[in-house]
């Protein structure tokens, strides 16, 4: 009976230690947010105050309000003639088709060169020659092969993201514990159930890494391929306006391209987390 209390007892005092700990952590959470926040105005402000007082020629460096009032009037006015949000989504439009497609094909390409081996020796060459060229450098190829359209536009993109795409996956799929696979052997598993339920999940993190990292180099291309040939979309906005001497505009062009590439990022970030959840 004197037990029996002594757990009510127990159970009724408030766990001090476990709110101590919550409360800590989310200080600590607030700091760095805190921090994350202030570098970025303290760079904006110093990127003001030079401009305006003076020390940085505008044609070099234009203002933060410079760029803000030249983003408002492309904004109601367009850009040579076109509304500015026809650019925006031309160029969301390239680099999603893109990503998406490349990204289905660098999955199931980085599947089988990780599980089979004789797969993975058919490409192995190929890989490893392609690897280390630049996407830019087959640009104008893909220019005369399949023309200044739109798919040429897409395919430069996607061979820049289903490459590191499938080599993310091929080494998420070479980590996967053979003890795991052996043991899904032993129970009848055949390669089809392997691959959905032991060797995918192990490869979950590696892909979305992967893919992160694509998506990133995806815009890079995006505006490379723009600005080669195109007469719409955010790297045209930035290749015209370089050659008028624009750099308000040029600039336009650049924030949108970080922004749009940040938003992204953060979508597949927490898409991430849903998906691969026991990552913590």
């Amino acid at each position: 009976m004197q037990l029996k209390a002594s757990k009510q007892v127990a159970h009724d005092v408030p766990d001090f230690k476990g709110r101590d700990l919550q409360t800590q952590a989310l200080r600590e959470k607030g700091l760095l947010f805190c921090i994350g926040i202030a570098m970025p105005v303290l760079i904006l402000i110093l990127w003001e105050t030079t401009t305006r007082q003076g020390w940085i020629d505008e044609l070099f460096l234009p203002s933060i309000s410079g760029i803000v009032t030249e983003f408002f009037a492309i904004a109601n006015k367009g850009y040579a003639g076109t509304p500015l949000i026809a650019h925006v989504l031309a160029s969301l439009r390239r680099v999603f088709t893109a990503f998406g497609i490349g990204s289905i094909v660098g999955l199931l390409l980085g599947l089988l060169m990780g599980y089979y081996k004789y797969i993975r020796a058919a490409f192995y060459v190929a890989t490893e020659i392609l690897r280390p060229i630049p996407p830019l450098a087959f640009i104008t190829l893909f220019i005369l092969w399949f023309g200044i359209g739109e798919v040429s536009k897409v395919l430069i993109i996607l061979y820049a993201g289903a490459l590191i795409v499938m080599l993310n996956t091929m080494e998420g799929v070479r980590a996967c514990p053979k003890e795991k696979i052996l043991a899904a052997r032993t129970l009848g598993a055949n390669d089809l159930a392997i691959f959905a339920y032991v060797i995918f999940p192990a490869a979950l993190p590696y892909i979305f890494t992967g893919m992160r990292v694509a998506l990133s180099v995806d815009f890079g291309i995006l505006v490379a391929a723009e600005l080669l040939a195109g007469d719409l979309g955010m790297g045209y906005i930035i290749q015209d306006a370089s050659t008028f001497f624009n750099v308000e505009a040029l600039f336009v062009g650049i924030l949108m391209i970080a922004f749009f590439g940040v938003v992204s990022d953060f979508l597949l970030r927490i898409i991430s987390a849903r998906v691969v959840h026991w990552q913590g």
